[in-house]
């Protein structure tokens, strides 16, 4: 690199060296200490596994950006809590929901006067 180069654009150089998901990654959690999940909004729950995957995808470069363990962890829930507090029905209701489909056969709701 040229000796007049500014030092953090030599960090973000040498991570163009590493694969390209890997260099795009070490970026992102550089430069976005909280990553603003709001735009995923409008797929609802959908997009929620995804931001599990890609977190749990981001935490093995770690050594390439230099954060600590504790760190990315608070930034992981920090990441979940603004999903389930930006969508708190669809929350509840997804849960609620797959826990009583688990618990509680489908049957027919009777009437009062019909069980007399």
């Amino acid at each position: 690199f040229h000796p007049n180069t500014p030092s953090d654009i030599v960090e973000y150089l040498k991570l163009n060296n590493l694969q390209n998901c890997a260099a795009a990654i070490c970026k992102i959690l550089k430069n976005h200490p909280d990553i603003d999940i709001e735009p995923l909004f409008q797929w609802k729950l959908k997009c929620l596994p995804l931001v599990v995957r890609w977190l749990e995808n981001a935490r093995s470069h770690l050594g390439n950006v230099n954060e600590s363990t504790l760190v990315f962890q608070c930034r992981q829930l920090s990441a979940l809590y603004k999903f389930v507090r930006g969508m708190p029905q669809l929350s509840v209701d997804g849960y609620r929901g797959k826990k009583t489909k688990d618990i509680q056969p489908k049957s027919k709701k009777r009437k009062l006067e019909q069980t007399l």
